[in-house]
């Protein structure tokens, strides 16, 4: 399951997803989403962390936050 396939109007903050291997940015294989940004040039990102409990953030930076819509689910 993807990010885009969750029910509409979920809220995505603490949802477990795979980071793409093409993002070294990110040292993670699996994170929680924190938060996302964009701007209105296009460039995004998502905000994300190894556990729930964990202070420290990761950056996953994007051309279009419409792109992490393919970030697949993780169980």
């Amino acid at each position: 399951m993807k990010i885009k396939d969750l029910p509409e109007n979920t809220n995505l903050g603490g949802v477990k997803f795979k980071v793409p291997q093409n993002h070294p940015e990110c040292p993670l294989k699996e994170a929680y989403w924190v938060s996302q940004w964009g701007y209105p040039d296009g460039k995004a990102g998502v905000w994300c962390k190894k556990s729930i409990g964990d202070k420290r953030v990761h950056p996953i930076f994007l051309d279009k936050l419409e792109e992490a819509l393919e970030f697949d689910v993780a169980k």
